[in-house]
């Protein structure tokens, strides 16, 4: 951390950000970078924003939040691929409203905020789980988890 002058702490933050870079080196490679873009289904906006927080201090990235699942769709037809979500599901919603199919189509890293108890099925699946109350550094982990377990 550095002063200024007028005495406000400023952050200075590596221009590097190993987070982001590993989430486009396992995306498919395209002339362009990637921006990743995360879903986020949460009905506590207070959850949602440090959700979103945390993923924005981890580089760029452009976030979705969404407070019911009937909403997930009609994001995922406006966009060709989505980096990740984070679902306020249990893994039996995701299957039975077929949304892993879905997310699947897109390329996306699912990662459960509820439901610990299918946190096995879900690593099977190669899926994250992300327990409540969590931190931003168990947030990275359940992010880079799931990238791991699909390379």
């Amino acid at each position: 951390m550095s002063q200024l002058n007028a005495g406000v702490p400023i952050v200075l933050y590596p221009r590097s950000m190993p987070e982001i870079d590993t989430m486009n080196n396992a995306m498919p490679e395209t002339t362009n970078p990637v921006i990743p873009v995360f879903l986020v289904l949460e009905r506590d906006a207070l959850i949602a924003e440090d959700i979103m927080g945390s993923l924005a201090d981890m580089g760029p990235c452009r976030t979705i939040h969404v407070s019911d699942a009937s909403e997930i769709t009609p994001h995922l037809s406006a966009e060709p691929a989505v980096s990740a979500v984070f679902l306020e599901m249990r893994l039996t919603q995701v299957l039975e409203l077929g949304l892993d199919r879905r997310l699947a189509e897109h390329g996306a890293h699912v990662i459960l905020t509820i439901g610990e108890d299918d946190a096995d099925h879900a690593q099977a699946l190669g899926w994250g789980m992300l327990v409540r109350p969590f931190t931003d550094e168990m947030l990275r982990e359940a992010l880079m988890g799931t990238i791991e377990r699909r390379r």
